[in-house]
């Protein structure tokens, strides 16, 4: 028998968290709800936070420059979503408009997948959330101060030619 102070440690590490609280935005959603969290975003590549909705079904992007920008839900353009942020609508705004923008849409180039803890996407209208979305109503959650303690640091590289 081996010694037990020389056996090598198995870690094991899993996502079963994040995987039950997206089956429960479904399940417990009044409405048609469809929504990513946390480890979803983090699986995939994406430069920001609209590359990471375009995974969820019906949900597709507009880019510019290379990255997506604005989201379309169910065929409906992107001026008809409302975007909220921690529940507080978003403005519309862009990052390549210098003066004020004629636009409802919101562009998502302006946040990072790495600040997001969960998204909703409420694509039917609730009494719980205001109104303004025909086309959907995209909640967005940012992480909070104590969610994950210890330090933390991302590095990114890109490259265009």
């Amino acid at each position: 028998q081996a010694d037990p102070a020389t056996l090598d440690a198995v870690q094991v590490t899993g996502i079963r968290g994040s995987l039950t609280s997206s089956m429960n935005v479904k399940r417990d959603a009044q409405g048609i709800v469809d929504g990513i969290v946390a480890e979803d975003i983090g699986k995939f590549p994406d430069t920001n936070l609209a590359e990471s909705l375009q995974r969820i079904s019906g949900v597709s992007i507009d880019r510019s420059l290379g990255e997506g920008s604005r989201v379309t839900v169910r065929g409906v353009g992107p001026d008809f979503n409302l975007v909220l942020l921690n529940g507080r609508q978003m403005p519309g705004a862009s990052i390549e408009e210098s003066n004020a923008s004629n636009s409802r849409a919101f562009d998502f180039a302006n946040l990072a997948s790495e600040s997001i803890s969960g998204i909703e996407v409420f694509k039917t209208s609730r009494a719980s959330t205001p109104t303004g979305g025909i086309g959907a109503t995209i909640n967005i959650k940012t992480s909070r101060p104590l969610d994950n303690p210890g330090l933390h640091a991302n590095v990114g590289l890109k490259g265009v030619h």
